[in-house]
């Protein structure tokens, strides 16, 4: 594995090679195996079968729970050869680990940055065991990448590293006179700041204009 960190942390790519995807290979695989576990619990929990009459108005029968519970731990499928929509769990577990390397040459976006989703980089992260952004909270990392001048999908970088630090000393929101969260997200830069200036000096310092 190689981590290359690039002046925009949210950025910072995370290379494996082939021994590090075969080991993504079977961690996705056992996660997922972990989840079909945890559905088959819960569809065979008398507590949650009763919450799921009462709150949910579903599922009445105790038949109905028992399949639901099969279905996820299918073991011709889950074990076998057999195919859901046109494709064996093996066939589907490369397809995500396939996804996940690509995450993470990618950048963060989701939950980690205060966007309205999960973040599969930080997924695929957790998978391979690092974490690029470690310290930073979403609010400072929507901060940061605010101040790189990130716009479009991928985010494309207005500025450099020294240029976004220092857009966050002092920061001061635009036509934010009144405005209930001013304070709020001053708090937000200044902290974004402090963990940048850190990132700066831990893997750029040499380079530090």
């Amino acid at each position: 594995m190689n981590i290359v960190w690039n002046p925009n942390p949210l950025a910072t790519v995370v290379s494996l090679d082939e021994h590090d995807k075969a080991l993504l290979w079977h961690r996705v695989k056992i996660a997922h195996l972990e989840e079909a576990i945890m559905g088959a619990h819960f569809d065979l929990d008398p507590e949650h079968q009763q919450w799921c009459r009462t709150s949910l108005k579903d599922r009445g029968s105790m038949i109905d729970f028992v399949a639901d519970a099969r279905r996820h731990i299918d073991y011709p499928y889950l074990c076998g050869d057999e195919e859901r929509e046109g494709e064996t769990f093996n066939k589907y577990v490369s397809k995500m680990t396939d996804e996940l390397v690509s995450e993470l040459a990618s950048h963060h976006c989701g939950d980690c940055t205060c966007v309205a989703s999960s973040c599969l980089k930080c997924h695929a992260e957790k998978l391979v065991g690092v974490n690029t952004i470690a310290g930073l909270g979403r609010h400072e990392a929507s901060a940061i990448r605010g101040a790189f001048g990130s716009k479009g999908q991928p985010p494309v970088d207005e500025r450099a590293l020294d240029e976004a630090i220092a857009s966050l000393d002092n920061y001061e929101p635009k036509d934010a006179c009144g405005l209930p969260h001013v304070d709020r997200w001053r708090q937000d830069a200044r902290r974004a700041h402090d963990w940048l200036w850190a990132y700066r000096e831990a893997h750029f310092a040499r380079t530090a204009g």
